[in-house]
């Protein structure tokens, strides 16, 4: 019955209907912003005074609520649709946060010729250090294992 009522709606609007129900559940009054990109959907709820509840601690609740509006969507479509779920923009801001560390930290090592840690980082957080320190010459990068899913990454110099 449920993908009845969905057969007219585009992807769009069914990633706008879930997230909308999940905030109402959570007792939160948000704007949500869906948009078709090049590798799936990208949907930004805009709730500052819920952005720091919705996000959690390094994107925990975050990462959970993508998990839980992902099944509900892949549910009423019938497959599973590629979407990135944000909050105020915070998964665009750690990239760029991520990525001006990481040469911030690379000047650092090229000028003391000493080798340097970063932060704990993810899978994704990682690839997205790799492709940045990948474009400065003078420098190798390497992961060591940290806590949980997560890994350090060592910035040496050559």
């Amino acid at each position: 019955m449920a993908e009845n009522k969905n057969e007219d709606k585009t992807i769009s609007e069914i990633i706008h209907q879930v997230v909308k129900e999940f905030l109402s559940y959570l007792g939160v009054k948000a704007k949500v912003d869906v948009r078709e990109e090049k590798n799936g959907y990208y949907a930004n709820i805009k709730a500052k005074p819920y952005a720091g509840l919705l996000i959690g601690r390094s994107g925990a609740n975050l990462k959970a609520l993508q998990y839980l509006v992902r099944l509900v969507v892949k549910k009423r479509v019938g497959s599973f649709v590629p979407l990135i779920l944000d909050v105020s923009g915070y998964r665009m801001r750690r990239i760029n946060f991520l990525k001006k560390k990481a040469l911030a930290v690379a000047k650092i090592v090229l000028e003391t010729k000493k080798e340097m840690a970063l932060d704990q980082l993810t899978d994704k957080e990682i690839t997205v250090v790799s492709e940045t320190l990948s474009q400065i010459s003078g420098i190798k990068f390497y992961t060591i294992k940290g806590t949980g899913n997560k890994k350090n990454v060592i910035i040496a110099p050559l």
